[in-house]
């Protein structure tokens, strides 16, 4: 959707009437620009697109329409009326203020009765359907009518900003040439970053951010910076998965590890510019290339017997079977605590029942091991390669029974834990490369033998059958 257009309304004396919107526009703002334009009441009418009457309260960005799109406005056949609007009002720490005012009412009335002042309304944005209204004269300028509020109930978001702050960056800046220091500062930054970013793009290393320290030092001369006034020390990451696996302690058998998921804490990534994302040219041909390709192949692939599906899908498992020697199961409590386990593919899921009951309170009680969405409780003959549990899976527990305390006791961190399930991948990698290197080696030399045999038969096929070989 552009971000303005117009639409064409057919007024009821014949004339037609071109509006600009944009995509937060009301459907009743249109009608009221168009009703005070011609002197029209606007409870008395509607607009209606071919044969649907449009919500009055509709946002223009959900209604569907067109660019140019051409309304009509008829007469309205139940009168309409101004209620009483429900607001809540969600806070940034999740607290809800609820109030009711009617839809004349503006934003900013509706936060000074929430006991806001003027000063907190420049800092305050208010968030509805995906529209942002900040600062204190949009904040009066907006009433819940202008956003499509005219009945019922509704929920906008607040959030305050907050000053913007670089993080893991100490920098130092004398107050008297704070603006020209600060430029070179960004300046520094970017290329000492882009120039580390170049020298590890080869190099994977897992860190937390809080063992990267980046110092950085403006003298408080004016726009003269030399080269040695300029210092940047960027201290690397140490790479500590090898001490980190070692210290891993196994609580028995089949790498036994327990963690708590809730202390897991989200993997630092930086943020991408807004223009990855855009949609290039060759981007849209090899969608479109990958459609047509998929396409093809569904058009043109031969009708399948059970017999061939059933032979396809045995080819698949067997496929699973060479490429993944273990699967990683999680058994996940309601607690919040997640047991871990490694087994083997063609085992059966009576082995996760096995495996989790010698680390319950009550080995006897009864439970039962599901994976959800959809919820499918675990049938415990059926093997984990045909319940789709290869090469990793989280099994949910559903028992009266708890893990034992000295169990939780000894639970392992997070992060050493995904450590080792990422050194137990690439270990599997690894071994898949071997393997696929050895095919590709037995391929080559069976290929060589039989172009060498062809063409020995080529040689002996020349030879006419009536000339003797004693007279060559």
């Amino acid at each position: 959707m552009a971000t303005n257009k117009n639409v064409i309304i057919l007024v009821p004396n014949g004339h037609r009437q071109n509006v600009g919107v944009t995509p937060n526009t009301t459907i009743l703002q249109i009608l009221e620009e168009v009703c005070r334009k011609y002197g029209y009441n606007i409870d008395d009418y509607d607009l209606k697109h071919y044969n649907r009457v449009l919500d009055p309260n509709a946002i223009l960005r959900f209604t569907g329409l067109a660019n140019n799109a051409q309304l009509e406005m008829v007469p309205c056949t139940k009168a309409r009326s101004i209620s009483i609007v429900t607001i809540g009002i969600q806070l940034e720490n999740g607290e809800r203020l609820m109030t009711e005012v009617t839809p004349n009412t503006a934003l900013a009335e509706i936060l000074q009765n929430a006991n806001f002042n003027e000063e907190d309304l420049e800092k305050i944005t208010l968030i509805y359907m995906h529209r942002e209204i900040s600062g204190s004269e949009a904040l009066k300028s907006t009433t819940l009518k202008s956003l499509g509020l005219v009945n019922g109930k509704a929920v906008l978001r607040l959030i305050q900003k907050r000053p913007q702050t670089v993080d893991n960056v100490n920098i130092v800046v004398d107050e008297r040439n704070s603006k020209t220091a600060t430029a070179d500062t960004n300046k520094i930054l970017d290329s000492a970053i882009s120039k580390k970013k170049i020298q590890k793009s080869g190099e994977l290393e897992i860190c937390s951010p809080d063992k990267e320290k980046r110092i950085m030092t403006v003298p408080s001369i004016s726009t003269d910076i030399s080269a040695k006034s300029q210092i940047l020390r960027v201290q690397p990451c140490e790479k500590h998965e090898t001490d980190d696996l070692n210290n891993i302690e196994f609580l028995g058998e089949r790498n036994a590890l327990v963690f708590n998921q809730a202390a897991i804490q989200g993997t630092f990534r930086d943020e991408l510019p807004d223009d990855f994302y855009d949609l290039t040219v060759d981007d849209a041909k090899i969608l479109l290339r990958d459609v047509k390709r998929y396409r093809k192949e569904l058009e043109e692939a031969p009708l399948l017997t059970n017999v061939q599906r059933q032979s396809n899908k045995e080819k698949r498992m067997s496929d699973q079977l060479n490429k993944y020697r273990c699967t990683i199961i999680r058994i996940q409590f309601p607690d919040q605590f997640v047991l871990q386990g490694l087994f083997q593919p063609m085992e059966t899921v009576q082995a996760i029942k096995d495996f989790t009951k010698c680390y319950l309170n009550d080995v006897n009680s009864d439970f039962m091991i599901f994976t959800t969405p959809p919820k499918h409780i675990l049938n415990s003959n059926a093997r984990l390669i045909d319940e789709n549990l290869v090469p990793c899976a989280i099994v949910h527990y559903s028992g009266s029974s708890a893990l034992k305390l000295d169990v939780k006791q000894k639970f392992t961190d997070p992060k050493k834990v995904e450590l080792q399930v990422a050194n137990i991948r690439k270990l599997m990698i690894n071994q898949e490369m071997t393997n696929k290197d050895e095919n590709v080696n037995n391929d080559t030399s069976e290929s060589n033998t039989q172009t060498s045999n062809e063409s020995s038969n080529e040689r002996k096929s020349k030879i006419p059958k009536w000339l003797n070989p004693s007279f060559k």
